[in-house]
């Protein structure tokens, strides 16, 4: 019954709302064009509350473009800042526009198309893009955010938030101080994770077999589902001026709802023989799910 209201709170608010990783605009933005640079460091990436056994650390540049009509455009690259292994693990360029239907009524709608390294490990790395919208609709003592979107790899996914929050606002438009206490739940279907698991089982099924012609790997989620991932519990601050700011956020996700998968690995020799065995492949982070706390800070320039 949860799922049944949830989806309906989801279809109604739909097409509507803020992309929760793109810029958006702070109080008192006036209605000019502008360009914007950002840069950020995220101490691990999380997604849904799951993170890989490898910790992944990104230092992000960003470049956009925002238009007065709403419209806005950027590019990114996500470096990865292991001690261990460091490379360029991401491009990522986004496409979207904002608005807003009433005084309250906030909403955006936007599309994503990524570029993961073939040896990234973390856990959407299997996605080639998304599109979606989101909506924040202003109560005055709270606001209420949610979102769809629909994520692309071997199979579409669809993922859902909704989270509550109240901004506090200190100072004017041209020196703005802001902290805004976060609750969000997620939820989502989980091709994207088959993704991920097959693409570290691949790795690891490359080893030197006599006679060997080709090995297949593929992984399956056990109930793939529209499955509740996670809370996170997040405290943005941030400080925007005309020309310069910055931001800080850290989060606390709580996984929910284990992902456990099965691995189905086939061996064919040169001679004809073929082999195949299905093993469980549920990871032990999954088996023991564990709270996880992460952060994000980056300062821009806008000209």
């Amino acid at each position: 019954m949860m799922k049944i209201h949830f989806l309906g709170l989801i279809l109604i608010s739909g097409f509507f709302s803020v992309q929760a990783q793109s810029t958006k605009k702070t109080k008192g933005d006036s209605a000019i064009s502008y360009f914007r640079i950002d840069a950020s460091y995220l101490s691990n990436y999380v997604y849904n509350g799951r993170q890989d056994s490898l910790k992944t650390p990104y230092l992000t540049p960003t470049i956009g473009y925002y238009d007065k009509s709403g419209l806005w455009i950027s590019g990114s690259l996500s470096y990865l800042a292991n001690p261990t292994e460091s490379r360029i693990d991401l491009y990522s360029l986004d496409i979207g526009y904002d608005f807003d239907l009433t005084d309250h009524f906030s909403a955006s709608v936007y599309a994503e198309k990524s570029f993961y390294n073939d040896a990234s490990t973390v856990i959407n790395s299997a996605l080639k893009g998304s599109m979606g919208s989101t909506m924040s609709y202003d109560l005055d003592f709270l606001q209420l955010n949610a979102g769809i979107d629909i994520l692309f790899s071997t199979k579409a996914d669809i993922a859902t938030n909704i989270g509550l929050s109240h901004a506090f606002y200190i100072g004017e438009k041209a020196n703005l101080f802001t902290i805004t206490p976060t609750v969000t739940t997620n939820l989502s279907t989980l091709h994207y994770y088959e993704g991920y698991a097959n693409r570290k089982a691949g790795k690891k099924a490359n080893q030197v077999i006599p006679n060997l012609q080709s090995i297949t790997v593929e992984t399956t989620v056990n109930n793939n589902q529209f499955t509740f991932m996670d809370y996170e519990i997040s405290l943005p601050f941030s400080y925007d001026s005309k020309k310069i700011g910055f931001f800080i956020t850290p989060t606390f996700a709580i996984p929910k709802n284990p992902i456990y998968t099965s691995t189905t690995t086939t061996i064919k020799l040169r001679n004809g023989t073929q082999t195949s065995q299905t093993n469980d492949s549920t990871p032990w982070e999954e088996k023991n799910l564990t709270n996880t706390f992460y952060a994000e800070i980056g300062f821009y320039l806008k000209f």
